[in-house]
């Protein structure tokens, strides 16, 4: 991953930490609450902040989807769009995943901080 991407990803960020209502870090990354349906005013960040993680490379959703032991089949073929489409999927279909990727600790991870920091974000709801 380059600088500039890390970048666009955390003005992303910074522009969906902005939108959404003020609270702790904890409440924000507590994966304890329900599923609410999502506020029209905050669907344009969401999408932004999808659009740009569209544009992480692969093998970094790779290294993310085995340190939390996902069982996805990634091919050679698929695209990085692809590999994140497979993912977003696995962790629809599976509360506790979400749970468990929401609850892991960035610091720990090999994989980018930024993307990690990123989909706890998309996935407090």
């Amino acid at each position: 991953m380059k600088t500039h991407e890390i970048a666009k990803l955390l003005m992303s960020l910074a522009r969906a930490l902005q939108s959404a209502p003020n609270q702790t870090l904890d409440d924000l990354a507590s994966g304890g609450r329900k599923r609410r349906a999502p506020d029209p005013d905050e669907i344009p960040v969401a999408l932004g902040t999808l659009v740009a993680l569209s544009d992480v490379d692969k093998n970094q959703w790779y290294k993310l989807i085995q340190e939390n032991n996902f069982p996805i089949e990634i091919r050679p073929r698929d695209a990085s769009r692809d590999v994140l489409g497979k993912l977003l999927r696995f962790l629809e279909q599976n509360p506790e995943a979400r749970k468990k990727l929401t609850k892991s600790r960035v610091e720990r991870s090999s994989t980018s901080p930024e993307l990690a920091r990123a989909l706890q974000f998309l996935l407090r709801s």
